[in-house]
């Protein structure tokens, strides 16, 4: 009997050791194809611009003051940022729907904050700011927002990216100087005061890709989609692993030995 015993603990060891083999090439395979997906290089290099501001006066810090407002500016890859003061005796509202962004001199409609994320022609909400209040917004071209069935998709000012391409490459390279300009229509009380604001390309940088962080809407972009996901081979191989860990588990248990 207690041979019996021992063999069927050799057994479970036996097995126990297979899975957690098993378990271990599982996870390997999965990484291995996780990473080669993620290193497969087809994005090429990546590259940042530095933007400085050259009308209606020049700035490196993309700031303009007058009698009735104080603005600044940022960029991310996809759109721009500010925070604009009222320094008038006036309440401030910015006209949206005659707000537009040129990129070399090509002009679009934008999207803001109230409407950032949406199919339809919504009306654009516009917060009026009394004297001495301020607001923070992001504005993006109309088109370069859109839903691709699963996600919501934000495409880039200018390229990015060089997908491994030379000619790519060196045209962005040689986008100092490039301009993006800023129609920026503001009323102040029953006044209209129309604001042009031009950016231009300071310099180019080579950015690691693992120095990048896609930039944080507020609010965040909406899920639309309620299609199953489709797993990734990372995540599979976790699932994968904690089902056959869990079974090794049980049949690494000591069991009883046979009652004869």
């Amino acid at each position: 009997m207690f041979l019996r015993a021992q063999k069927t603990v050799s057994w479970n060891r036996s097995l126990e050791s297979a899975v957690v083999k098993l378990v271990l090439l599982g996870a390997l395979v999965s990484l291995t194809s996780c990473s080669s997906s993620l290193g497969s290089g087809s994005r090429g290099s990546k590259y940042r611009y530095q933007f400085k501001m050259v009308a209606p006066t020049p700035s490196k810090e993309m700031l303009y003051q007058d009698d009735s407002i104080i603005i600044q500016f940022r960029f991310d890859e996809a759109a721009i940022k500010f925070q604009l003061q009222n320094l008038s005796e006036s309440d401030l509202s910015i006209d949206w729907e005659k707000t537009s962004i040129g990129i070399d001199n090509r002009f679009s409609s934008v999207r803001h904050s109230s409407d950032f994320y949406g199919d339809t022609a919504l009306r654009k909400v516009s917060v009026v700011i009394p004297p001495v209040g301020y607001i923070r917004e992001v504005m993006i071209p109309r088109e370069n927002v859109y839903f691709d069935g699963e996600k919501w998709v934000e495409v880039v000012l200018l390229p990015t990216t060089d997908k491994n391409s030379q000619a790519l490459k060196q045209s962005i390279l040689r986008s100092v100087g490039r301009t993006v300009s800023l129609l920026l229509p503001m009323k102040f009380g029953q006044t209209t005061k129309k604001y042009r604001f031009d950016f231009a390309v300071a310099s180019v940088n080579l950015l690691a890709w693992s120095s990048y962080m896609p930039a944080k809407r507020i609010p965040p972009s909406p899920s639309r989609s309620k299609q199953a996901v489709k797993p990734d081979h990372l995540t599979t191989g976790i699932v994968v692993a904690g089902i056959v860990g869990l079974s090794a588990y049980f049949l690494s248990l000591k069991k009883d030995p046979p009652i004869e």
